[in-house]
């Protein structure tokens, strides 16, 4: 797949080239969208399972303050790590995906440096269970 530079999308500032692919804070947006959004444009994407976490602190912070932790035990993931770990354990959990939205809340976007690449991410909030609605109607497909 051949990325897009996030410079190329349409927009004067940060803001506006997110929202021009259907990404500002406090949004709902279909984990597959954002998994797509990462592909597409080499968009970190990471996945908050703790509500407080992802509201109160940063990317960064959350980086360094979990950098003894293995991956699996840490209250965030990135979006193709969540994926690839739910298909290895049940085959059809991206077409259950497809059927089944789930929606994903923006809780902000930013960059950091690693490695002296500066690299942007989309900080989401994975629902918890009583927040599913299997009768929401998706939002528009990014692609």
């Amino acid at each position: 797949m051949n990325r897009k530079k996030f410079e190329n999308i349409p927009g004067e500032t940060d803001t506006e080239k997110y929202a021009s692919i259907s990404i500002s804070e406090g949004a709902s947006v279909d984990l597959l969208d954002l998994k797509k959004i990462h592909d597409l444009y080499d968009i970190r994407v990471v996945l908050y399972f703790e509500k407080d976490l992802a509201e109160n602190s940063t990317y960064e912070k959350d980086l360094m303050d979990f950098a003894g932790h293995d991956e699996d035990m840490r209250p965030f993931i990135e979006v193709e790590k969540f994926i690839k770990f739910g298909k290895e354990n049940d085959p059809t959990f991206e077409n259950r995906l497809s059927e089944f939205p789930l929606m994903i809340k923006v809780i902000s976007t930013g960059e950091i440096t690693s490695e002296n690449k500066k690299i942007r991410y989309v900080k989401g909030l994975m629902p918890f269970l009583d927040d599913f609605d299997v009768d929401e109607e998706p939002g528009p497909v990014i692609g």
